[in-house]
């Protein structure tokens, strides 16, 4: 872990400004596609045509030709120039803020990120979790990680009860039909139990694997919850309604542009990594280092900019959730690091336990 320059994170807090300036206008309320004239009877009718994620098409009628209606057009084309506009300037800031230090993420990965976005993914409660959440949260922090960043997983949590203090948008959308139209060797991976609907989608071509997370509903029940929104179900998780259920950070998926989106609390994730890694089979113990590898470099990083007291905080948490027996599991995740920063680990716990 090394702190990132003056100008890299100057560069952030401008591109964080950007992105989200342009969010409603790119993402939420923004303009695709083009004029369509159709012919009835010797008539002329104006129709905007917008090709949909999905690959399928979608005509809005704007009525029969008139100076009124021909406007009505040229506003609507214009508004999709102010778009194009928006994600050239974006795309400009970025290379400024990736070529000054700043992480990004690989192209096949933001892509994706890219065609979720636009379908109205990110107005939906998601929190990004998993490495892409750990190397934008470095970003957000200020620093930058080594070589803890590769994935092939996409990993993207809601809680069942949409608990957050987000809007949630009305906007209804079909992930799997979005990801095909960009990529038709996507599949659903099967679930290992056939009556439970797929929790993951999986490229053929670009090896990239999304899962969909959320809490458990009820103790005992690790059955898959269905999001009809998303069309698409998620996999219960124990531990995860303690890590969407604090503090959310507003970030940047940072690719080609800056795509604005939801992560969780740098402390809590830390503390959950710190946990989960106790909870993995014993054929895992890569992914068990890993875990551990990237929550202490985020405990690291909160100990050098001086926030080491939301350790305290997250762990303080853990309680609230019947989580508060977690100690043991969190303490022999530190016996496998020799990272000097568990020692700020180590002193909250002993607090905790006092």
């Amino acid at each position: 872990m090394e702190l990132q320059t003056a100008l890299t994170q100057t560069l952030y807090a401008q591109l964080l400004e950007e992105a989200l300036s342009y969010e409603v206008l790119i993402f939420e309320d923004g303009v695709v596609g083009s004029p369509y004239v159709n012919i009835s009877h010797e008539k002329r009718y104006l129709y905007w045509q917008v090709k949909l994620p999905d690959g399928t098409f979608r005509r809005k009628a704007l009525g029969l030709e008139t100076e009124e209606t021909k406007v009505l057009v040229e506003r609507l084309v214009e508004r999709k120039r102010d778009i194009q506009s928006a994600i050239e300037s974006l795309k400009t800031t970025t290379r400024s803020f990736v070529s000054s230090g700043g992480m990004s993420v690989e192209l096949a990965h933001f892509r994706v990120m890219e065609w979720l976005a636009r379908a109205g993914l990110f107005s939906k409660a998601i929190v990004v979790v998993g490495s892409h959440a750990f190397g934008a949260l470095g970003n957000a922090l200020g620093v930058r990680w080594g070589s803890s960043l590769k994935t092939t997983d996409m990993d993207f949590a809601r809680p069942h009860g949409i608990a957050l203090a987000t809007p949630v948008s009305d906007v209804t959308l079909n992930v799997e039909n979005v990801v095909k139209a960009g990529d038709d060797s996507f599949f659903a991976v099967p679930s290992l139990n056939i009556k439970f609907p797929a929790t993951s989608l999986m490229s053929r071509k670009s090896k990239v694997k999304i899962d969909f997370l959320t809490t458990i509903r009820r103790k005992g029940d690790m059955s898959p919850i269905m999001f009809p929104d998303l069309g698409f179900a998620a996999e219960p998780l124990r531990y995860m309604d303690y890590l969407l259920g604090g503090p959310i950070v507003r970030g940047l998926l940072i690719g080609q542009y800056a795509i604005p989106a939801n992560f969780p609390d740098p402390a809590r994730f830390a503390i959950h990594k710190l946990i989960v890694a106790q909870e993995r089979a014993a054929g895992f113990q890569t992914k068990v280092q890993k875990d551990v590898t990237q929550a202490m470099a985020l405990v690291e990083a909160l100990v050098e900019i001086g926030r080491d007291y939301e350790l305290q905080e997250a762990l303080a948490a853990l309680p609230e959730y019947g989580y508060g027996k977690v100690a043991e599991k969190i303490r022999k995740s530190l016996t496998l690091t020799d990272s000097p920063a568990k020692c700020a680990v180590e002193v909250c716990l002993a607090k905790l336990t006092d």
